[in-house]
């Protein structure tokens, strides 16, 4: 399995720095975590590959304090989590539905009974989905794409869920929509989230696996959602609820001159084809993939604009800047990309500058040398900071 892996978003080892020596020590700080460390709060939740580590996340947001945080690539909402316990307001974005919907039910916080009713309503639908499963019904359209995708059994428990989730008020739709979400891969042939090939050896799922393990991720969301309500009611810090947006990094309209912090994870060049991950998800989302394929960034089937769409999206982001407003970045080298040199060359064309950086070495699942992934801070003004050489 692992010689599939594409992924360089492994954490720990010694990172190698750049810049000013106390702003790299920083970053270096928040890199600095234990990869083996359960994780806490709503993170753990629901599966989602390359994401930033929270304890990273709240490493960056504690190291920069001040008003608005952005997240331009939101992907699960790992950022917004941290930015809702620090009370920070956060506009985060993606392209897609899929993130966006999987980032709002993980930031909900409520009373704790208004976080049971999740858990209580999928136990609910679970009751009559084992008797409903045994009824005729019409399949929806989407299935004749998918069912090459699971057994024939367990796409028709699949079925029988949505249909029930959809007889829901709206808040509960959302939500059980994500708690579905998140056992699809799993219910599938596909190999993993980030591999998205059938797998040769899958074995049949159990029937009533769907089902159960539905049930069982719902008490695990609502068990993630009491913790976090639980941890803002005792240190005393206000919800406030976060903006998310379905645009595209290159063009989202963000206050000019306003945003005090961005934490970020954006796609790395040619590792992965982002959009594609969502493929079993986006049935169940009603959401059309053709927005998300058109808009990707960096895909691994065609990254030969990524220089150009990053040069778009830093442009947008240093205009949005406050002037003591920074940005935070984790990037990793790609096809023919040295994240670090590019940034460090790119950001003074944009009236920027990078102040500092944090790399550490990472495996490469395909066979090859190596890769950086790098945590790099920028801030306004001239001039560049030349990275040290890799070890």
């Amino acid at each position: 399995m692992n010689s599939r892996k594409r992924s360089l978003s492994a954490t720990g080892g010694r990172a190698r720095l750049s810049g000013d020596p106390a702003l790299a020590a920083t970053l270096a700080r928040c890199l600095a975590v234990d990869p083996d460390a359960k994780l806490p709060f709503t993170h753990g939740f629901h599966a989602y590959p390359a994401r930033m580590h929270p304890e990273t996340a709240r490493r960056v947001i504690e190291a920069f304090p001040g008003g608005l945080i952005v997240d331009p690539f939101v992907g699960s909402g790992t950022t917004a989590v941290e930015a809702v316990r620090a009370g920070r307001r956060f506009i985060g974005c993606d392209i897609s539905k899929v993130p966006l919907e999987i980032a709002w039910t993980r930031t909900r916080i409520g009373l704790p009974e208004e976080s049971r009713r999740v858990e209580a309503a999928a136990h609910r639908l679970v009751g009559r989905a084992f008797q409903d499963v045994q009824e005729d019904f019409s399949m929806p359209p989407w299935v004749r794409e998918e069912q090459e995708w699971y057994d024939a059994h367990t796409l028709r428990e699949i079925v029988v869920l949505k249909y029930l989730i959809d007889g829901e008020e709206p808040v509960l739709r959302r939500m059980l929509t994500v708690v579905l979400s998140s056992v699809l891969v799993k219910l599938s042939r596909q190999i993993s989230d980030s591999d998205v090939k059938q797998d040769l050896h899958h074995r049949p799922r159990p029937r009533g696996a769907a089902f159960r393990w539905f049930g069982d991720k719902s008490s695990e969301l609502t068990k993630g959602l009491l913790l976090l309500s639980s941890d803002l009611y005792k240190r005393k810090v206000a919800f406030r609820e976060p903006e998310l947006r379905r645009q595209d990094a290159r063009d989202t309209r963000l206050p000019t001159g306003g945003v005090d912090l961005i934490v970020t994870s954006p796609p790395y060049a040619g590792v992965y084809d982002y959009s594609r991950h969502q493929s079993r998800r986006y049935p169940i989302f009603d959401e059309d993939p053709k927005f998300a394929e058109s808009r990707e960034l960096g895909s691994r089937r065609d990254a030969s604009r990524y220089k150009e769409d990053m040069e778009a999206v830093l442009k947008n982001l240093v205009g949005s800047l406050s002037p003591s407003g920074r940005i935070v970045m984790m990037i990793g080298d790609g096809q023919q990309v040295k994240a670090d040199q590019f940034l460090t060359d790119l950001a003074p064309k944009l009236g920027a500058k990078v102040l500092a950086i944090a790399s550490q070495s990472r495996k490469d699942w395909s066979g090859g040398p190596p890769k950086q992934e790098h945590l790099v801070l920028i801030g306004r003004g001239a001039g560049a900071i030349s990275p040290s050489p890799a070890p």
